[in-house]
This record gives structure tokens, sequence and C-alpha cells, in this order.
């Protein structure tokens, strides 16, 4: 690997909202708990590198991916761009990092202006950075996300494309500035499945073929498997499991993790297996405290489980947050200091 820095590094990242005070709050003097959208999330991204983010609504996903586009001020932590602290940037550097970092978003119905035509769109961002050979970057970019030929789409307007056209002209505004990361919100969710097929291929070809890297944050386990090669498992904020994917999907380490896996649905309807153990939805991430936040959803719950367990790493290239996998008795001091409360 590269003795270069990652292209995007968080270090114990923290993103927490204050929720709103009631006046019964207030005449009692009682102060409101934040709720921990974000809590001590470390991530490092390479260079042609597909790093996915996975876990049930509400997991605080998408909080991290608005962090990391810097939509969010860190509550804690670092966010690193290439070796460099972003805390440390000023206006000139918040523009180049926009350029660099583009954003693929969920709904491809309204993160497109209804009244620009597909040209535009895509020439709106090359004029806010001040950058030349227009109409060729444009046709370039929309030949990349397969909306050929390119001029059959250029004087269309979003009213005139289906879903999926509509997706990849928002994937061919995130190309046109030659970007080096795109953070990919759920970019399928809202497509049918045969689209969601060839969308997910395109995003795989791009990774491949202009040495893009892409943070790919998903609901559908199934997805993210089909783009990417390392995947971090959240949970009520925090990462439970980081793995290689084939690793992660052929073993499972952490309970939620398995639950998971065994969720993906398999086609053949013939095809016998048991249900998941996990029943109940995620808490409230509000004053969560000590403890394994997946504990009261988790079948293989032990007395230990109200202690926060550490990232403990595995081998081949794994970290899982969960008691089962070490000796409490043997923990080490320097493994003790990455417990977090």
């Amino acid at each position: 690997m590269s003795d270069d820095p990652p292209l995007l590094e968080t270090r114990d990242l923290c993103r927490y909202f204050e929720q709103d005070t009631s006046p019964l709050d207030v005449l009692l003097r009682r102060e409101s708990e934040p709720v921990e959208a974000v809590d001590g999330v470390s991530l490092t991204l390479h260079e042609n590198e597909s790093l996915g983010v996975i876990g049930e609504s509400g997991c605080g996903k998408s909080t991290l991916l608005m962090t990391l586009m810097g939509l969010h001020d860190p509550t804690d932590g670092t966010i690193f761009y290439k070796g460099r602290d972003v805390a440390d940037f000023d206006k000139a550097d918040w523009k180049a990092f926009r350029r660099d970092v583009q954003i693929i978003f969920q709904d491809p119905f309204n993160s497109l202006d209804p009244k620009l035509t597909v040209r535009e769109s895509l020439l709106e961002p090359l004029k806010i950075h001040g950058i030349g050979d227009r109409e060729r970057r444009v046709r370039e970019a929309l030949a990349n996300a397969e909306l050929n030929p390119p001029e059959a789409y250029l004087d269309r307007r979003p009213g005139q494309l289906s879903g999926g056209e509509l997706q990849r002209v928002s994937i061919a505004r995130a190309l046109v500035l030659d970007p080096d990361v795109i953070l990919a919100d759920e970019p399928v969710s809202m497509l049918d499945v045969s689209t969601q097929a060839s969308v997910l291929n395109l995003l795989s070809e791009l990774i491949d073929d202009l040495g893009v890297s892409m943070f790919y944050i998903s609901h559908d386990l199934s997805t993210v498997s089909y783009v990417c090669d390392r995947i971090n498992v959240m949970y009520l904020g925090r990462v439970v499991e980081s793995a290689p994917t084939a690793p992660l999907l052929e073993d499972p380490k952490h309970p939620y993790t398995q639950a998971l896996v065994d969720a993906i649905p398999i086609p053949d309807p013939h095809h016998g297996r048991e249900r998941t153990t996990v029943d109940g939805t995620p808490g409230n991430p509000v004053g969560l405290g000590e403890g394994c936040r997946f504990r009261d959803r988790c079948p293989d719950r032990m007395e230990i489980c109200e202690r926060t367990p550490i990232d403990h790493g595995m081998d081949g290239d794994r970290e899982v947050a969960c008691h089962l996998y070490y000796d409490h008795e043997e923990l080490t001091d320097a493994e003790a200091t990455v417990i977090r409360s």
C-alpha cells in the first residue's frame, strides 16, 4: 500500500444534536440530553477504494455522510482529507474540497432542478468552480454515466427522464468535476430492481475505470456488498464490525452483522432457512450511556454487555466491538484505553 495518507479519514468522529427544551424542562431546570447520532466513528478511505457503511434507518449513517461533506460540524473527533485536518481549512480549501469530494443523493427525483435541462445542470458546477472546456466535459460525463448518445439527453429536463436516467444524470453531475471521492447516499434505494443492477454495475466500473474512490452508505447489505471493498456495520451511532466484504459476508462475527447477513434475500423460492432471531427495533439514541448498544436485542446477551466493548482486532483485517471475542481477564492496558464510555 502507498505511503501517501488516506484520501478521507475520521478519528473518533462524533456528531450530537441538541434537543428542543420544553417549557416544563425550563421550569424544572432540567437539561435535555443530546441525540448521539454519530459517536466515536473511525474510518479510512484509500485511493481507488470503495468503503461501505451499512445499518438500519436511524443508525447515523446519513448524519455521518453529511458530516464528512461539511454540512454538519463535528461535535468531537477529527476529519482528515489527504492528511489535512479539515478544521484548519480556509474558504479556498473548502471550495477545493467541494470540487474534489462530490455527493450522489438518494432521491434522483428531487436532487435535480426541474426547470434546468441536463446540460444546464451539468454546466452549473463547472461555472461555480471556473472550469473551462465545459461542453466537452459535459458530454464526457454523460458518456461515463452511460447516457449515450449524450446529445440525446442534453436538452431534456428531469420530467422527461426515467428514475434510472435521472440517477445517471446525478452521477454525471458528480463526475463532471473529475472528483477524487464520491459520497453515495443510498443511490439505488428508490429505483426498481432491474435499474438498481445497472446503476450498481456503473458505480463499480467507475471505481475501476476512472480511479474514483467511493464512500457508499445503505440499509441494504446486498447492494453494498456488490460495490464495496470493505464494509463497516453501524448500529446506534457506532461501528460494531469492520471487515473486507467477502469475509464479512461469509463469516459475520457480531450478532447484529449475522442478523443482517441472514436477512439478505435469496432468489430461490425453494431455499429454506431459519428466520433471524433479532427482534425489535433500534432504540432512541439519547442518553445511551455505558454498555453495548445492541444488548437489548442481542440473542447472545451476557452480564458483561452492560460494559462498553472494545474494538477488538481479529485475523483478516477485521475489527469487532463485541464481548464474545476477547478475554476480559487478559485485557491489556493498551486495549483498555480504547474502551468508549
